[in-house]
């Protein structure tokens, strides 16, 4: 009886072992997708003369992105991104008292397709609006592409396509 104790007891730390095994491979493999995505995006810790500081919001009026001394997420967009449908309610769940959220559209056709976007989304803070120069400035490849800069306009963090809520609140942690 002992002995099938013994055998029983290693073949329990032998599944560990495989559990451990699958979930290090999924994290190396959701790492190289990560890396892979953002390889054509502003380097962490680049500063970027960023010439559009201030940007027309949809309800017309001028804005600055960089306006305080803590982090800023600036979320780039298209209102006919499904990804972006799906995301940006995730930055709801940050704290505005650790971040500023900017939230920029791009690509869109016209400024009511924006705001059928944000009503859809019922998205009640600012959205401003970009244009291709912004776009080819912080390279943006696809959507959403997320930026965390601080008040210099360094790059803290970058990521691109689908964030969760608590991927965004690491992020804003380790940034900020």
């Amino acid at each position: 009886m002992l002995f099938l104790n013994k055998i029983y007891n290693k073949l329990k730390a032998t599944k560990w072992h495989i559990l451990l095994r699958d979930i290090l491979v999924i994290v190396a493999i959701y790492l190289a997708i990560t890396t892979w995505q953002s390889r054509n995006m502003l380097e962490v810790d680049s500063h970027i003369e960023f010439d559009a500081q201030l940007l027309v919001g949809l309800d017309g009026q001028v804005n600055t992105v960089f306006e305080s001394d803590k982090p800023t997420l600036i979320y780039f967009f298209a209102p006919w991104c499904s990804v972006c449908s799906l995301s940006i309610g995730n930055l709801e769940y940050l704290n505005a008292d650790k971040v500023n959220i900017v939230r920029i559209a791009l690509d869109y056709s016209s400024l009511e397709e924006v705001q059928t976007f944000a009503d859809e989304h019922q998205i009640s803070s600012q959205i401003l609006l970009g244009h291709k120069e912004l776009k080819q400035q912080f390279k943006i490849q696809g959507y959403p592409t997320y930026y965390i800069m601080d008040e210099q306009q360094k790059v803290l963090a970058k990521s691109f396509g689908y964030s969760t809520a608590l991927g965004l609140r690491l992020r804003q942690f380790f940034s900020g």
